[in-house]
């Protein structure tokens, strides 16, 4: 396996990236879009699972988040977010032309992913969402909503809380402790930043009969940061003729890397190998 670091330029700013790739030519390219407060190099266990089977895994850092520069969890636009994801897929793609590109969003990842994917599905092979953050488990009141699109426009900056309950990511206690204890993760999230979220969180399930993508969307039966009913509504909505649906039931968050994670690598892997045995040309 090698392993590369990168940078990637988005408007000014320099977003770290990462990259494994295999030793012999891949099969297909993963591009990873992390979830909120986190970062790219917390995917090491799907790097371990997908690498040695032929598939290169690239992530990058969001801005505001892991080694990337940027007000910690801010956002101006929610675009912003989706216009980085289309350098990374650009960047991926040019790096491995001909392979195969799949877009893999986790969590605040899946709905940049999907929103990405719903404006510019060209190029990619397809879509995997893992625990999509398409709505919060716990239904935000409109009062709530209201005060989060005040302060966006009066204090965007001004951090609002990022109240995601460690023990809730995954079952495993050293995966916990980790996300505790590391440097890079962050607990802001700010006014703009939520104002924001909820609006594409809106909008990208409004726009879900767009996806035309081979899809495959994997949620956790036990998630208490983002709702599966989202996830499901979102698979039925897509108009994907190869789309799959799974749930982890009994499983948190984090899917990649909880305790039962072997068989969520299992069922990706089995995924992209029939779609690899299929042809997996990327969309025109």
């Amino acid at each position: 396996m090698k392993e590369q670091t990168g940078s990637l330029a988005a408007g000014g700013l320099e977003l770290h990236r990462c990259s494994w790739l295999p030793d012999g030519e891949p099969a297909a390219a993963l591009a990873v879009v992390h979830g909120y407060g986190e970062h790219g190099g917390r995917y090491r266990y799907l790097v371990d699972a997908m690498v040695p089977l032929g598939y290169a895994v690239h992530a990058f850092d969001l801005r505001g988040h892991g080694r990337s520069p940027g007000v910690r969890g801010h956002v101006e636009r929610f675009a912003d977010y989706v216009d980085d994801a289309g350098l990374f897929v650009d960047a991926v793609a040019a790096e491995q032309p001909g392979l195969p590109l799949y877009l893999l969003g986790h969590s605040l990842g899946g709905l940049i992913a999907t929103a990405y994917a719903e404006e510019r599905p060209e190029g990619l092979a397809g879509l995997i969402l893992s625990s999509p953050f398409l709505r919060l488990k716990l239904p935000i009141g409109g009062a709530k909503r209201a005060a989060a699109k005040v302060l966006s426009r009066v204090a965007p900056t001004r951090d609002i809380g990022n109240s995601i309950p460690a023990e809730e990511l995954s079952h495993e206690p050293e995966v916990v402790a980790a996300y505790a204890s590391d440097p890079l993760n962050h607990h802001v999230a700010t006014a703009r930043w939520a104002a924001e979220a909820l609006a594409a969180q809106g909008a990208t399930l409004w726009a879900a009969g767009r996806l035309a993508l081979p899809l495959l969307v994997m949620y956790a039966g036990a998630d208490t940061i983002a709702d599966p009913a989202a996830s499901r509504e979102l698979f039925a909505a897509a108009a994907s003729d190869d789309k799959t649906l799974r749930c982890y039931e009994g499983y948190y968050h984090e899917l990649f890397n909880e305790v039962g994670r072997a068989e969520v690598f299992a069922d990706l892997a089995a995924w992209l190998d029939a779609r690899a045995t299929a042809g997996g040309a990327p969309a025109a």
